[in-house]
């Protein structure tokens, strides 16, 4: 751009130079002539060096390519009479037989060809990152049937010890026969489910892990004796942080006392305050040191995490004591209160219980609102609580009547429960339902801790030879210094979002690999190409599918396509222009100036 504003400012100084010579002339005649054709000359001359460029549309016959992915089958090539391509030159091994072309880089190939307007995928379909690709053509899809297999899974990758590990997903089962899904892990069978004949099961597997670390448990299909697929589920389990808990009993009974040997077996430092007469109480502590808990105030609230109280303690204890814990609740604090009575008491909030009488005995059922589902109880419960607007319902039975419930109160939660009877679990020998229960409870009212920073991989399995991309959201705006195994991540920064960086990866060896950020590390996971096949062709399936759905441009019905398109001046003209005009001149000063 900069050479032609010399050439131009050369020009407008060479035609002011011709112009000024003409009119120094002694001959006056035909001067405005000259002084046209000199500046003509001059305008030619730039033209022949400047390029002038403009817009056209233009309509011609589109050029189609016709893409195999994964999962086409052979017939459907067989009926493709065109030329055919595929991304992968190992996916075909039929591909000398059907004359079937490999594209090395999709992108270079469409740069090559431009007149490529058109592109039919066939299979599974293309990655989001592949489909960008594509923005500017027409794609037509025709998707390839999916397999029977797990289509989609998750999990989460990092949970901490004694919580409940769940793997839910959708399986899809395209056989006639019974499928039976396990999930493994430690050489044993951990949970399990079947899936019915053509159709789609969605499925939640869960267990309570008793290491603590990396582990990797597997996702195995089965069909009678025939093993159809074995999926690696990698995660890992954290130490909990020291959680100290208050417990503020109007008096001993069964749920204190199963609650406290829970808590003891689970590492929580624990102050139990029971009251055994007017004023008199007895106190344990389990796993922390002795501390005076005969006055609710803010110098004992502020070390505990969690107070968990009945109604009739809340009401008896003293206004001032009241105001304390709510105090503390509202600095971050978590509260359970275990409601009994069906009239609130006078002096404390009221909780919205009401009371449901049955004459009717059958098992109570439990469900979380996650979908966890806890065993049943020969127990009839009658206490429940009212749905509010302030309120979240965490755990109900199986007709939808609220027994746990949740609310906010300034930086900390208020959780209500009717259920009193929990240590039944543990008398039935389900001490899992009783662990899950308690500790979904307490991972509800407890403070969340604020991350200085996180991290996610995209895709969600990323695998070997794939392209891996880090996501990275941190406190500060700091440049992060990012490794994986000892290769530096150049991380690059989200315009729109200073805190969000990311950096691209190629991983080389499947199984756990160490992330580096900022000197913290992290322990990730990269799978074999061949891990969760089903999952990630269900996933380019509905990416093709939505980018099909959302594109903009269509084709025309006679198979042509309009499209603008930016051409040259052809120089000849300039040049035809600048010999005619300097010719002019040449005769004008040889001929014409001497009559």
């Amino acid at each position: 751009m900069e050479f032609n504003y010399i050439i131009i400012l050369v020009c407008v100084a060479l035609a002011g130079f011709l112009i000024f010579k003409e009119f120094k002339r002694s001959d006056k005649s035909r001067l405005i002539w000259r002084w046209i054709a000199s500046v003509l000359m001059i305008a030619c001359f730039a033209l022949l060096i400047i390029p002038i460029n403009y817009s056209v549309k233009k309509q011609e016959a589109a050029g189609v390519l016709n893409l195999l992915t994964e999962g086409v089958a052979l017939d459907t090539i067989t009926s493709i009479r065109d030329t055919k391509y595929d991304l992968d030159s190992t996916l075909f091994a039929i591909r000398k037989n059907q004359k079937i072309n490999h594209i090395a880089d999709l992108a270079y190939y469409l740069k090559e060809h431009p007149n490529v307007k058109k592109v039919n995928i066939y299979g599974y379909g293309l990655s989001a990152n592949e489909l960008k690709i594509l923005k500017d053509k027409e794609v037509s899809f025709h998707p390839a049937n999916l397999l029977s297999g797990i289509i989609s899974a998750s999990w989460r990758n990092k949970l901490k010890a004694t919580e409940n590990f769940k793997v839910q997903g959708v399986y899809h089962n395209a056989s006639k026969e019974t499928v039976k899904l396990k999930l493994c892990g430690m050489g044993a069978s951990l949970d399990s489910v079947n899936i019915k004949p053509s159709a789609e099961f969605n499925f939640s597997l869960a267990n309570t892990p008793k290491q603590i670390g990396k582990a990797v448990f597997t996702l195995i299909a089965l069909q009678g004796k025939d093993t159809l697929s074995v999926e690696p589920v990698p995660f890992e389990v954290e130490n909990k942080q020291p959680i100290n808990v208050l417990i503020l009993a109007s008096f001993p009974d069964f749920e204190y006392k199963f609650l406290k040997k829970w808590l003891y077996e689970n590492q929580y430092a624990v102050a139990l305050r029971s009251q055994i007469s007017k004023n008199k109480y007895s106190t344990d502590f389990l796993n922390m040191k002795a501390v005076n808990v005969n006055q609710l105030n803010q110098a004992l609230l502020k070390n505990m995490d969690l107070v968990v109280i009945d109604e009739d303690e809340l009401a008896a204890i003293p206004t001032t004591d009241r105001s304390s814990i709510y105090n503390a609740v509202d600095n971050g604090m978590g509260l359970i209160v275990r409601v009994t009575n069906p009239k609130p008491q006078a002096n404390v909030q009221n909780f919205n219980q009401y009371e449901v009488l049955s004459a009717i005995e059958k098992p109570l059922s439990l469900r979380s609102s996650d979908q966890l589902k806890f065993s049943d109880l020969s127990f009839k419960q009658t206490l429940f609580l009212k749905s509010g607007v302030n309120n979240q319902p965490l755990i109900t039975d199986e007709t939808g009547k609220i027994v746990v419930n949740s609310r906010l109160s300034g930086m900390g939660k208020v959780l209500t429960s009717t259920f009193s009877s929990t240590y039944q679990w543990q008398l039935a020998g389900k001490q899992s339902d009783y662990s899950n229960f308690w500790s979904l409870l307490f991972a509800k009212s407890l403070r969340k801790k604020m991350e200085s920073q996180s991290f996610a991989l995209v895709p969600q399995f990323p695998s070997v030879d794939e392209k891996t991309r880090l996501v990275l959201s941190l406190a500060d705006g700091k440049v992060p210094n990012i490794s994986i195994d000892s290769v530096k991540i150049s991380p690059r920064q989200n315009m729109e979002i200073p805190s969000e960086w990311d950096g691209l990866y190629w991983p080389k060896y499947y199984g756990w690999q160490r992330l580096s950020i900022n000197q913290k590390t992290e322990n990730i996971y990269f799978y074999k190409k061949t891990d969760w096949n089903n999952a990630k062709n269900f996933i380019k399936l509905q990416h093709t599918a939505n980018f099909v759905a959302n594109q903009a441009s269509e084709m025309k019905n006679d198979g042509k396509i309009e499209y603008l398109t930016t051409e040259t001046v052809n120089k000849w003209w300039f040049f035809v222009g600048f010999m005619l005009v300097i010719s002019f001149l040449w005769y004008e000063q040889r001929f014409l100036a001497n009559k």
